[in-house]
């Protein structure tokens, strides 16, 4: 049995991927796929997380319970979940001076944990810059201070983040892709952690569109699409990148920034360093950087 588990990070979905993948879970479940609610599994596997970290042996009981919190039924090959705790709690994203610091050990835990041989992760990754402040808004921290916990916006590396779980979970496949591409790539996302055909219609693979391009221009990508469909993915991103090149709302796809000592200087440097360090993600070992 295959399981694709979406591990977040933080700041760049806001469950809205799950959300939009539930909308589509009884023709999924046709296709021998599961989306189980995401209440009857995110505390179970959290408190399991608990027990391991005390020390509790993982076993087949263990396993059995989760399969049943997870609500497994007979003919389903894929199950999809979402968890972005995983890789820590939105407060402890940084711990002395480090990104994700638990992150390793818990994925490693987590693996342990569910009953499959064929673990396919999910994460989704954007600007340090706009990471840091919109992760800052939903920590709850009295201060960014004590937020950033020593870390600097300029020593913010996915690539090491994301080797050091590769590292702790080799066996497992990872898929990664940028914040900042979901308007191109929403609806192929939806269908890579699905798990169906490249052509396969999904409810919601217009969402982020929706918010970023006018409504005549949504009306007629649509109706463009219709009239002439892509053959393949890329096909379909290049379509996309025309018509929002042409019917973007501007104002949508920029982000307001508030944090202490940001200047213009700092977020282009950060910026070519995110640039530079993609590159990087994509050669990892058993790493796909999904880009248009």
């Amino acid at each position: 049995m295959q399981i694709a588990l979406h591990i977040g990070a933080h700041g760049t979905d806001n469950d809205r991927l799950i959300q939009c993948l539930t909308a589509n879970a009884d023709r999924l479940e046709i296709a021998g796929i599961s989306v189980p609610q995401v209440n009857d599994y995110r505390k179970p596997i959290l408190d399991m997380l608990t027990d391991v970290m005390k020390g509790d042996p993982v076993n087949q009981r263990v396993r059995d319970r989760m399969l049943k919190d997870i609500g497994v039924s007979s003919g389903i090959d894929r199950i999809v979940l979402a968890q972005e705790n995983i890789l820590g709690r939105a407060h402890r994203i940084f711990e002395r001076g480090k990104l994700y610091p638990i992150a390793p050990k818990r994925l490693a835990d987590v693996n342990g944990l569910l009953p499959t041989t064929d673990l396919q992760i999910y994460m989704g990754i954007r600007n340090p810059v706009m990471f840091i402040a919109e992760t800052f808004r939903l920590s709850g921290a009295s201060s960014f201070a004590e937020f950033v916990d020593g870390v600097r916006l300029a020593d913010v590396r996915w690539s090491d983040m994301i080797e050091k779980l590769v590292n702790a979970v080799p066996q497992a496949d990872f898929t990664v892709w940028c914040h900042e591409d979901l308007p191109i790539l929403w609806g192929d996302i939806l269908r890579e952690v699905a798990g169906v055909e490249p052509d396969s219609p999904m409810a919601g693979e217009y969402d982020i569109l929706a918010e970023v391009m006018t409504a005549e221009g949504l009306g007629r990508l649509k109706t463009y699409i219709d009239s002439k469909p892509p053959q393949t993915a890329a096909q379909r991103q290049r379509i996309i990148m025309a018509f929002l090149d042409k019917f973007a709302i501007e104002e949508k796809l920029e982000q307001e920034l508030d944090l202490p000592g940001l200047t213009q200087d700092i977020v282009e440097r950060v910026t070519v360093d995110y640039e530079r360090d993609l590159k990087r993600v994509a050669e990892l070992p058993g790493v796909r950087l999904l880009q248009p």
